[in-house]
Order: C-alpha cells, then structure tokens, then sequence
C-alpha cells in the first residue's frame, strides 16, 4: 500500500512538473510593434514595424521605412542589443524609426505574457512594446 502511495505521488509530480509551461524563447516567435519609448506613432505605422530573432544571435526587422539588422543576445529574462544598422532610404517617418532602434538598443530586461514582449530599460521604463505575430 505504501508503494503505491508513493507511486501515486510520484505520477502527480511529474505530471505538475511537465504539465507547466513556463515562458517560450522569445527568438521562437516573430513580433510586431505595438508602442515605443519617445514616438507618438500611428496604428498603422506600428503596423509595419517589425522584430525577428534569428540564429546566431542575429536580429533584423523593419523599421517604418526601412529593414535593419543588427545582434542580439538575451537569457530568461535580460537582453542585451547590438547597434543596430538600418537601410537609407529616405522616408518622412525617419524619427520613428530611429526611436524604435534607439529604444530597442536602450533596452537591458523584458517581460513575456501570452503575447505580448515588453522591453525595460536599466531603470525599469518600458522602451518598446511588441505583439507576437505567429
């Protein structure tokens, strides 16, 4: 009987343990820009602002008006960004897209829920927030 106790409890841990999903890897998934630190940017300018983790630490996107690439390295809860290097086509919208790469560049820790990706700077201010796209 106290095999089976013990047998029992063993079964209910393990299905605990392996039913709980803890955060993905954000590098799993492509996001799309919902808000960003310093720039009253529209829905749709939002809309076509991008951010795609790839192999070998390596990052690109698009930003507004042109795509970019660039590093980055990030653990469960840091992240830390290369300089990021843009396209030069010329665009109105310059100034979003250089506050989107700014801010991606300020940011040091995130936060993952459902959906969404949210980046913080050193002093805990949320410099860009994403939406997972697939």
């Amino acid at each position: 009987m106290k095999f089976l106790n013990v047998l029992f409890l063993i079964c209910l841990l393990s299905l605990t343990f392996f039913s709980c999903s803890g955060p993905t890897d954000i590098g799993a998934h492509d996001w799309k820009v919902r808000s960003i630190k310093g720039a009253p940017a529209t829905r749709e300018q939002l809309a076509d602002m991008t951010l795609k983790f790839g192999e070998d630490k390596k990052v690109s996107g698009s930003s507004i008006c042109n795509d970019f690439k660039g590093q980055a390295v990030y653990n469960e809860e840091k992240v830390k960004f290369s300089t990021l290097y843009a396209d030069s086509k010329p665009c109105d919208e310059r100034f979003i897209e250089q506050a989107y790469l700014t801010s991606l560049e300020m940011s040091k820790k995130y936060s993952q829920t459902a959906n969404r990706l949210v980046f913080y700077d050193d002093k805990g201010n949320i410099t860009v927030e994403l939406e997972k796209i697939n």
